[in-house]
């Protein structure tokens, strides 16, 4: 059975209060925050009150984390039945754990269901024909979901589809990295380039019909940066600008002698699967994608992100990012080679994000278009598919770590939003963990880009005398961003001295 961090606990008494209450709740649970663990929980306590469970998700690899998190926490007393294609079921265990397109299929007998506890995991899918009519033929006595990302893939809100009458919010990325669930992290992109300028864009993401125009181009070299900047060949995730691309982009790898797999929706299942546990078990370094492995892809070991394919969209870059941030023994932390300007153009990582149930439109609207997951063959109204035929070349900028100091010279007003984020979520966590506040110190150094109240806050938890947060103030009215640098170095060696 596990044992609920504080964070976790607190989320989940949420989720309780919010079903007692009669709300269908959402909970936003990015990755570091333990979803299948809540998953978990509220299962239990469904079971408790005497109510029967029924988790749904749309994968095989998130349907065995469900399954594995479910019989850890609930023990082997505890009856739990799996549908997916294939399964003989009866539908009637306590519990029961449901692939979405097999249960579309199998509507009428979702009667014996009627009335249970639902949980939704990637409740993000919620409003496409196939959720929605499974949620109405088990017509649910309580209602759940559980999302990193609360978009739709056509960048609605998720209260838009009525589905949920209530987003519940846990702790932002940035604050699971300062409390050390999720890793730190490092990006190498070229600062000086943008190369989706002239592109249109609707609904957060590119027009089709502008990439397929012309070349694709992406900063520096793709196995050179990759040996460059991961010397120690750690365990690699590599986006793809289209399925074609990616397998070439493995061939490319396996021609400098680096073990590398590509993977997409027409892998059969049973190959996809032994890719995986490939990947998984460190005999595969490279495992190169264009899309399948943005949800339900769980290896912790795996570091680096390298990304070629340029996207406009915030749940696909959040979700693509989550892959490399969960911590693992051995592991410094993330790494992210960028070869696009996505870095540039979307919210950090760490960045907190303001996320809304109600709102019509969390990416601007264009028309969608009818796709067709292969994998599940769910039809579903979405952003433009990703570019076909579209030929890929490098442009030659080098890349370079961007660094906090070149983040915000190359993009102020999203740079201080970012790093006063990171400033008081490390404060949050040195004070409610009960750490020591010199590890705040690092941040002396970086208060000619911080808000005035975010600099008191520091001076408070550092300590500081009285006057401190002051000084620091006037050497921030300094004109330029050289000269604030320099103050800042300067106070720092001061201080440290």
């Amino acid at each position: 059975m596990f044992t609920l961090r504080p964070d976790q606990q607190a989320l989940s008494d949420r989720i309780e209060a919010s079903l007692a209450a009669g709300h269908r709740p959402c909970a936003v649970a990015p990755t570091g925050a333990g979803k299948t663990v809540l998953i978990a929980e509220a299962a239990r306590l469904a079971l408790k009150r005497g109510e029967r469970v029924v988790v749904i998700a749309h994968r095989a690899e998130i349907i065995a984390q469900i399954l594995a998190s479910l019989r850890h926490h609930l023990g082997p007393l505890v009856g739990i039945e799996v549908i997916t294609a294939g399964s003989r079921s009866r539908y009637g265990a306590a519990v029961t754990v449901g692939m979405v397109p097999t249960l579309a299929r199998r509507l009428p007998q979702l009667a014996a269901l009627r009335g249970a506890t639902l949980f939704a995991d990637e409740a993000h899918h919620m409003g496409s024909a196939t959720w929605t009519a499974v949620a109405e033929a088990i017509s649910p006595g309580r209602f759940a979901g559980f999302t990193a990302t609360p978009i739709r893939p056509d960048g609605k809100g998720l209260g838009d589809v009525d589905a949920f009458t209530e987003l519940l919010i846990g702790l932002q990325p940035g604050e699971l990295m300062a409390a050390g669930h999720l890793c730190r992290y490092r990006i190498f992109a070229a600062p000086k380039s943008i190369d989706s300028k002239g592109l249109r864009k609707r609904g957060g993401e590119f027009v089709t019909a502008d990439i397929e125009k012309r070349v694709v181009e992406i900063n520096g070299e793709i196995v050179p940066d990759w040996r460059r900047f991961n010397p120690d060949g750690h365990r690699t995730i590599l986006v793809g600008v289209t399925v074609e691309h990616a397998h070439q982009v493995a061939q490319l790898f396996r021609g400098a002698g680096v073990t590398a797999e590509a993977v997409d929706g027409t892998t059969p299942k049973g190959e996809r699967a032994a890719i995986f546990a490939r990947f998984r078990s460190g005999e595969t370094v490279v495992l190169c994608a264009c899309a399948v492995i943005d949800e339900g892809l769980d290896v912790p070991e795996a570091t680096v992100l390298q990304i070629t394919r340029p996207t406009a969209s915030l749940r696909l870059y959040r979700q693509l990012v989550g892959r490399v941030l969960r911590p693992a023994p051995g592991k410094d932390g993330a790494l992210i080679i960028d070869h696009t300007d996505n870095w540039r153009r979307l919210p950090a990582p760490d960045a907190a994000i303001e996320w809304l149930l109600n709102q019509e439109q969390q990416e601007p609207e264009e028309r969608r278009v009818a796709v067709v997951d292969p994998e599940t063959l769910q039809v579903s109204m979405e952003l433009p598919a990703d570019p076909i035929g579209t030929e890929v070349a490098t442009n030659g900028r080098e890349l370079v770590e961007i660094t906090p100091e070149l983040l915000a010279e190359t993009g102020p007003a999203a740079a201080r939003r970012l790093l006063n984020a990171r400033c008081l979520a490390d404060i949050a966590a040195t004070v409610r963990q009960g750490l020591p506040p010199d590890r705040l110190r690092s941040w002396i150094r970086r208060t000619a880009v911080l808000e005035d109240a975010t600099v008191q806050a520091l001076g408070e938890a550092l300590g500081m005398p009285r006057g401190w947060a002051d000084g620091q103030l006037l050497l921030n009215g300094l004109q330029s961003t050289g000269q604030r640098l320099a103050a800042t170095r300067q106070v720092q060696a001061g201080w440290d001295g």
